[in-house]
């Protein structure tokens, strides 16, 4: 994982911190790789970070996740917007963002031929999301940040397990759709289908409290 990400930062995450500052509605500044984000707190706030915790990350604590950057857990993943965003720029350029901007390479999406998302894909976007909002500039090969210690590694596993096992959920399925609608624009799109047995073993509390909310909120519908 860590080489992988390690891989994507010069280009993708160059990419991402040059246009980081419209997606999130603050300076462009504070995205650079070297400005010290620590000095920051409207930003590190956004992923609910808290000193000495690194290791013990709870991406589900991230208010950037919630709408209004409220956390509730049955509201996960609604502020669909941003991360749709930051996946734009993973598949479809920078520049995707701009309406009017033309030229360049062409995209991923279209060397690739994709039309929809996947729980990895989605899992890549949230945590690219934390790790540009952190003060972290770099992966250790083990896929932990090198300043705040937050295992991206496990970021990224748990968000696909949430995905994975929330594929066919009615909620899900339509945050999903918005993505995939705001990503690809026209292009037809189906949902691919997700079984368990592409799942990651490691599940935390933490993700089965908020898996559990959605489905209490579903009963009650």
């Amino acid at each position: 994982f860590g080489t992988r990400m390690q891989q994507a930062r010069s280009s993708f995450i160059n990419g991402l911190r040059s246009v980081a500052g419209s997606i999130f509605n603050m300076p462009n500044e504070y995205f650079m790789s070297k400005y010290d984000r620590n000095s920051a707190p409207q930003v590190t706030d956004l992923i609910g970070w808290e000193a000495g915790k690194g290791k013990v990350f709870d991406v589900f604590k991230a208010p950037i996740l919630y709408p209004d950057n409220v956390i509730n857990e049955k509201r996960a993943f609604k502020n669909w917007l941003v991360l749709a965003k930051v996946l734009k720029v993973a598949v479809c350029g920078k520049m995707s963002l701009f309406p009017k901007a033309r030229g360049g390479p062409p995209p991923y999406a279209k060397i690739w031929q994709l039309t929809s998302c996947t729980p990895g894909l989605i899992a890549f976007g949230v945590t690219s999301t934390i790790f540009i909002l952190s003060p972290d500039q770099e992966f250790s090969g083990d896929g932990i940040g090198a300043i705040l210690l937050i295992p991206y590694h496990a970021v990224f596993r748990t968000v696909k397990k949430f995905f994975v096992v929330k594929w066919g959920h009615e909620r899900i399925k339509n945050i999903v759709q918005q993505i995939n609608n705001y990503i690809f624009d026209g292009a037809t799109k189906t949902q691919p289908d997700c079984t368990l047995d592409t799942a990651v073993e490691d599940v935390t509390d933490s993700l089965d409290r908020v898996m559990a909310a959605l489905d209490a909120e579903s009963d009650s519908d």
